[in-house]
């Protein structure tokens, strides 16, 4: 909030509250003859303007304690009068806009703008259409789905399929695709009926209607289907007629469904209830020329069973994957389709879908039965499967994970292109509690984007989760640890984590990330865990009272990599100070970083006092991100002393460079402040060199300590000279790094500065800032013990200097 102290957030308050009261009171200067509505309208969200402001100020820790109760009944009556306008508005008809007490409206407008897709209605649905809906006048849909070039160049016509193909009964069908590319969706189907076939699971899309009494799809008499789809959050009616595109004489354009046994000729139309639902499909998506080779989105519009990628070439654990997909599979709890890349193998085709139909195990041999949306059915063994295919694509049964909790928003329309400008609000972040988790037990988390035109590229987005247990206390332990070896994000319709659960009650921040984009984008966050879990999905729909945002940039001078790196130091840090509240206690804080997606991020709040820190020890840390993580870094901050801090941001690996934008926000004043780099704004010089069998002559006691090398400073008039020694290879080696001035014939003379003891700390040592006269000097880096290892010295200095290795 812009306030600082108590007396400006009651103002600030009092104003808003004021706002709002003169708002509705302008209602009794209306004519009897004009609605109330409009103004109704705007009244509402003045009043929760207020309420938020009165909000903020009580949980600052600014309002004096004998006024809490005074500012809690403001609160409270503003609250209430918001409540009074929202029934008004409802009692006239109208609705509360986008701002309301809770989340409930504004999710219900992201499932209402996700009702149109491609120009196409898509209602939610509310239940199986009657039989009369099916009757009456002849249907002829108004727009047709959009043909591929393929098929207009056939000369096509719309007409039904002849009215005994639907009475053909079998139990093992076979498709052949049409003459467009819809790979992907095809082999989706195909996947769907061998698996009902097999498991009898209903898995095949039985949710295209008229139904007859066994719930199979029948034709309609008015020539009107409907198609339900899981499609922008929410099940959603399909509305189109029962005409298919043909050649003038008369054979399909359009993938068929026929009996494996006995064949039919390739003209045949086959059954009509599958290139029906294909229709209903295609039509939302934008017509028959729709391209993909990933069926698992397809086949959760279908069916709601679970999507999941995996790519074959990050990490991929072909053993492990088996033993997991195969158990499921005999169970009939998973469908499984492969996808190509750009490279493939003789015999595959380039960015296809194919289907997987049947998983065997023969003795010591694993198969894996494909389905090509070309009609050809072929076994290839696991292991030719793992290398020659992009990735896997997976549909996990519902039931597997049947305590569901669900959340719908919406990511805004960006101001700028950079993710370095974009809020850090702008993704929104949810407190997900888990309680009656058994041991080793998984969360999944599915985040699904939502679509409204073919002409619009998917948004790359990830799912960010961060375990709240252990933040801001004491005995973290600091390592260097990543928690993705890749980025998350996902140019995909669906992101599927699934997340190990330590313990039986836990609480996890979960971010839905994107990573730009040029437009608003509606999501749908599903959390999913096994029977017996308890689960509690809320949006953290604030941020805290006071809060400040820096954006910066790693780049080739500061981009020093994790704790475990001697260049750690350079990363860039701040002075984080909290002020004391007016009534005192402890402080909540909270750390958000958001940094390019390429990038794995870590912000560590430290006990440094606003100094520049060079080593980090476990008693330093206050709050820590955890593991990096790639395009954002969080941690709560509960309860911690008022006071100045040492923040320091940092990527995984030296010279991994990108910009990042910094929230730290709090429940008192907070600012921040950047720290200088160590010899900023002065001279640097850099020399490498190494100890070996002949220079490396140990600590002074050593007898040999003038053999260790030397490096030769000139000042060619008074300055000051700071020195830093570090190993480019950390281990455990003490060194020390001490100037003296040059004796005659180039020995060693007095000395004048030295970094003291010697130690082994991963930053090195440093001799500190010291003023020297006009003169040569000699540096000379050494090792407690005689070693043999690299090392690098950095001097900077406040005049320009010549420095050079002399030894």
């Amino acid at each position: 909030m812009s306030f600082k102290t108590y007396e400006q957030g009651l103002r600030q308050a009092s104003e808003q509250a004021n706002k709002a009261i003169q708002i509705e009171s302008s209602i009794s200067n209306l004519s009897p003859l004009v609605s109330a509505l409009p103004t109704l309208q705007k009244a509402f969200p003045a009043y929760i303007s207020a309420a938020e402001v009165y909000s903020h100020l009580l949980s600052s820790n600014l309002v004096p304690s004998d006024d809490i109760a005074n500012v809690r009944k403001k609160w409270r009556l503003v609250l209430e009068r918001a409540e009074k306008i929202k029934a008004r508005i409802e009692s006239l008809g109208g609705q509360v806009g986008k701002v309301g007490i809770g989340d409930e409206g504004e999710e219900v407008a992201v499932l209402r703008r996700g009702s149109k897709v491609n120009g196409v209605e898509i209602p939610l649905w509310n239940g199986e259409p009657s039989q009369r809906e099916f009757g009456g006048d002849r249907y002829v849909d108004g727009r047709q789905p959009e043909l591929a070039d393929e098929q207009i160049h056939l000369d096509p016509i719309w007409r039904e399929v002849p009215l005994d193909t639907w009475t053909i009964e079998s139990d093992q069908w076979i498709l052949k695709q049409g003459p467009v590319s819809d790979c992907s969706v095809v082999a989706a189907m195909g996947v769907n009926l061998e698996h009902d076939r097999q498991f009898g699971s209903s898995a095949k899309p039985n949710n295209l209607y008229p139904q007859d009494d066994h719930g199979r799809a029948r034709r309609s008499d008015n020539g009107k289907h409907v198609l339900k789809l899981l499609l922008n959050g929410a099940w959603r009616k399909v509305v189109f007629d029962a005409l298919l595109p043909h050649t003038p004489n008369k054979n399909p354009l359009y993938t068929t469904c026929h009996p494996l046994y006995p064949s039919v000729p390739a003209s045949s139309s086959g059954v009509p209830w599958v290139p029906l639902a294909l229709k209903g499909y295609f039509k939302v998506f934008g017509g028959y020329s729709l391209k993909g080779s990933n069926p698992a989105p397809d086949i959760y519009a279908y069916t709601g069973w679970i999507p999941e990628r995996l790519s074959f070439r990050d990490g991929f654990q072909r053993e492990k994957e088996w033993s997991r997909i195969y158990t499921r599979w005999k169970n009939g709890e998973v469908m499984l389709s492969l996808g190509t890349g750009d490279q493939v193998s003789e015999g595959l085709v380039r960015l296809h879908a194919y289907g997987v139909v049947a998983l065997r195990e023969e003795e010591t041999e694993r198969f894996v039965d494909v389905f090509d949306p070309g009609s050809t059915t072929f076994t290839l063994s696991w292991d030719r499967i793992c290398s020659e295919f992009e990735a896997l694509h997976l549909n996990w049964k519902p039931t597997l994970m049947p305590t569901i909790a669900t959340r719908h928003w919406s990511w805004p329309k960006p101001k700028s292109s950079s993710s370095a400008d974009m809020p850090v609000s702008a993704n929104p972040q949810y407190h997900l509690n888990i309680a009656n988790a058994s041991e080793h037990q998984e969360l999944w988390l599915l985040l699904s984007q939502h679509i409204t035109s073919k002409d619009r590229p998917l948004d790359d987005i990830a799912l960010h989760v961060f375990e709240e247990y252990g933040h801001g206390t004491t005995g973290r332990i600091v390592r260097p640890e990543m928690a993705d070896q890749t980025s998350p994000y996902s140019n995909d319709m669906h992101v599927l984590v699934r997340y190990p659960l330590r313990r039986s009650a836990s609480s996890l921040v979960v971010i839905a990330a994107r990573d730009r984009g040029n437009y608003q984008t509606g999501f749908t966050l599903n959390a999913y865990a096994p029977a017996g879990t308890t689960l509690s999905l809320e949006r953290v729909s604030q941020t805290l009272p006071f809060s400040q945002v820096v954006s910066g940039t790693l780049n080739s001078r500061n981009a020093g990599g994790h704790p475990g790196h001697p260049t750690h130091l350079l990363n860039p840090q701040y002075k984080v100070t909290l002020q004391n509240s007016q009534r005192g206690g402890k402080v909540d804080g909270r750390l958000i970083l958001q940094g390019e997606k390429e990038r794995a991020w870590n912000v560590k709040l430290l006990w440094g006092k606003g100094d520049l820190v060079n080593d980090i020890s476990e008693d330093m840390v206050v709050a820590d991100t955890g593991a990096y993580s790639h395009g954002m870094a969080y941690c709560d901050i509960p309860q911690i002393d008022a006071g100045t801090y040492t923040l320091i941001v940092s990527s995984y690996e030296p010279n991994h460079t990108g910009s990042y934008m910094l929230s730290v926000e709090s429940t008192s004043p907070v600012c921040v402040t950047s720290i200088p780099a160590e010899g900023a704004g002065m001279y640097s010089r850099v020399v490498h060199g190494a100890w070996n069998e002949k220079n490396a002559g140990g600590r002074p006691s050593s007898g040999r300590y003038e053999s260790n090398p030397k490096i030769e400073m000139i000042l060619p008039a008074p300055g000051t000279i700071l020195s830093r020694l570090f190993l480019p290879n950390p281990s455990v080696i003490p060194i020390n790094l001490t100037i003296f001035r040059r004796g005659p014939g180039g020995n060693l003379g007095e000395q004048v500065s030295t970094s003291g003891p010697y130690i082994d700390t991963v930053s090195g040592v440093s001799t500190g800032k010291v003023k020297l006269d006009k003169g040569i000097y000699l540096l000379v880096p050494s090792s407690f013990e005689a070693v043999r290892t690299r090392w690098t010295v950095k001097v900077w200095s406040d005049i320009t200097i010549a420095v050079e290795s002399v030894t």
